[in-house]
């Protein structure tokens, strides 16, 4: 008798400790500080020059877990207003583009 086995090949997905990649297309003419608005909190992620594209890393400690998050750019010096995104659920390893329209 002769039997035949098959290991099966799972894919893993990302590690849950893998970043999110956040691109910003700043297409405003004004610098702008990008926030993660998650409940009611919310934490910085850093500078997005005007008229240019910033990648940020965005750790799970503020993506993970349950619960959707936004973004916010608010323009480093007065004039304009604040940018803020719809809601969104990120995951380690996720990749998204956000643009900040003319202003």
């Amino acid at each position: 008798m002769l039997l035949a086995a098959c290991a099966g090949h799972t894919a893993k997905g990302p590690s849950p400790e893998a970043p999110a990649q956040l691109t910003v297309d700043n297409r405003s003419s004004l610098d702008m500080d990008l926030y993660v608005r998650r409940r009611d909190q919310q934490s910085r992620l850093g500078f997005a020059p005007a008229n240019q594209k910033t990648v940020f890393a965005l750790q799970p400690v503020l993506t993970g877990g349950p619960g959707l998050i936004r973004l916010v750019a608010r323009p480093v010096r007065g004039g304009g207003e604040p940018v803020v995104s719809d809601l969104m659920q990120l995951g380690p390893g996720d990749r998204i583009d956000w643009s900040i329209p003319p202003q």
